[in-house]
């Protein structure tokens, strides 16, 4: 085939998405032509090389990392660093809210006025939601390492 015929196949190729079925016109091109068959089994081989842990053992010291984000992106690093709400904070603000809800449940029935019931569980609510939304807001970086952790362990494909 062609340089360009085949670069463009390639690119096509490039373009899918991890698992996404290949078109049948792609399919048809990379079983007739040998170079791309070997340039996009070098890429596979690759891509697994690149995908296992490095081995190459390098202290996770608090100096080794200021030093390599700084090198990265200096600013980026002065973001990262600042100091999170403590987690007590997060629990402590959880059973503040707990124990309003209970109190709500406690006074409400004894309101005379039904918006003003609606209005305070309307606020409750908000607050609840507001609450779950910032928590989950400042540690989204645990949150999605626990995730993509778990997703990992699930489509990993064992390899003879």
């Amino acid at each position: 085939m062609n340089n360009k015929h085949c670069e463009t196949m390639l690119d096509e190729y490039l373009m899918l998405d991890k698992g996404q079925h290949v078109p049948f016109k792609l399919t048809r091109h990379m079983l007739t032509c040998k170079e791309c068959r070997r340039k996009i089994k070098m890429l596979s081989y690759a891509e697994r090389c690149i995908a296992k842990p490095l081995s190459v053992d390098s202290p996770v010291t608090d100096e080794a990392i200021r030093k390599a984000m700084e090198n990265i992106d200096g600013s980026l690093y002065k973001k990262a660093s600042a100091k999170p709400l403590p987690l007590a904070g997060w629990i402590i603000g959880g059973f503040i809210m707990t124990a309003l809800l209970f109190v709500s449940l406690v006074q409400v029935p004894g309101l005379a006025n039904r918006s003003l019931s609606i209005s305070y569980g309307l606020l409750i609510g908000g607050s609840v939601t507001i609450y779950c939304a910032c928590f989950v807001m400042s540690n989204i970086d645990v949150f999605v390492k626990k995730i993509s952790t778990h997703l990992h362990r699930e489509w990993i494909v064992p390899q003879a």
